[in-house]
């Protein structure tokens, strides 16, 4: 098994992520801030430090890569604000998953080939009342060339990582509520497609849960469900104004139509996961001898005819 995504960035020791997620959760443990999972207003603080640490160091690292006179230069480009969009982005979504994450068990679903070809082209029958998260953070680790395609359908760029389709794809879902006195509902969705050496692509979606629709509906809901958090990076970030108006629309890619099949995938296992318990197996994590495999001890999601056939075994009770 590959390591996820969560286990590579918190094994990197230049962000001691491992450390401030548990010094963070402990914080807000003690202030009741992490059931529910709601953005109050010291989940902001810890947030915004975070990310204006993380922001500091790529500066200091694109810094040291030049010399004091090409990197005045460099700063006045395009090309350093899309950097520092794109880390700033990543790494606002990254922490407030990781932290969820960690605070719940590190909850974890793998999916492989054959689970995710049925994900792909199963109609979502749900609606938005009937779909919740067992924990407030869940994770998906998907292992599937179709999985990879649907991933990378509609993109405007053919980027590389759609060839490496042996790499997983690894999914933090978060269910959060805008406020402790509000009963709306988000799910926010942070895509990684990688291997152990780099990330291909990192993707980015909201989706509002209105109890009313159907989850198909709220998928084809591109407008409503776009992420709208751009101006409180670039205040953080230290950027000019409107600059992050097109990056934001740009991690959200607007190519949602032709990523339902993907998005579908996600909301379906994480559905399945609560609701068909009999399609998840217990699968260990690897032995610590492999040292690229991953650490997490997780379910898998079996395809319903593993469950169909487990049902008829069955034996009758009474």
């Amino acid at each position: 098994m590959q390591a996820t995504y969560y286990e590579r960035l918190l094994c990197d020791e230049q962000l001691d992520l491992a450390r401030i997620l548990d010094g963070d959760i402990a914080q807000l443990t003690a202030r009741g801030s992490l059931k529910p999972a709601v953005e109050d207003a010291s989940l902001i603080d810890c947030r915004s430090r975070y990310l204006k640490n993380a922001i500091h160091r790529v500066r200091e690292t694109i810094a040291a890569s030049m010399s004091a006179e090409q990197f005045e230069r460099y700063q006045q480009t395009p090309t350093f604000h899309e950097i520092l969009v794109q880390k700033a982005t990543q790494q606002y979504w990254t922490y407030e998953a990781f932290l969820f994450l960690r605070a719940h068990g590190a909850r974890t679903v793998y999916a492989g080939a054959q689970a995710s070809v049925e994900l792909l082209s199963m109609p979502l029958e749900a609606y938005g009342h009937d779909f919740k998260l067992e924990v407030p953070a869940q994770m998906l680790v998907f292992e599937s060339p179709e999985l990879v395609d649907a991933f990378y359908t509609g993109e405007r760029r053919a980027g590389s990582g759609r060839y490496h389709q042996e790499a997983a794809v690894c999914v933090l879902a978060l269910e959060m509520r805008p406020s402790t006195d509000s009963h709306a509902r988000y799910l926010k969705i942070l895509s990684v497609h990688g291997d152990a050496q780099q990330e291909y692509r990192v993707e980015i979606r909201k989706l509002h849960l209105e109890s009313a629709r159907s989850l198909e509906d709220i998928l084809e809901d591109e407008d409503g469900n776009s992420w709208h958090g751009g101006e409180q990076v670039e205040q953080l970030i230290g950027l000019p104004t409107c600059t992050l108006a097109w990056a934001s629309r740009k991690a959200d890619c607007g190519f949602y139509a032709a990523k339902t099949a993907y998005y579908r995938a996600v909301l379906g296992a994480l559905h399945c996961a609560r609701t068909q318990p009999s399609r998840l197996a217990w699968r260990p994590g690897a032995p610590p001898e492999e040292a690229n495999a991953s650490r997490l001890r997780y379910s898998e999601l079996l395809p319903s005819t593993y469950a169909e056939s487990s049902d008829r075994r069955a034996p009758a009770v009474g």
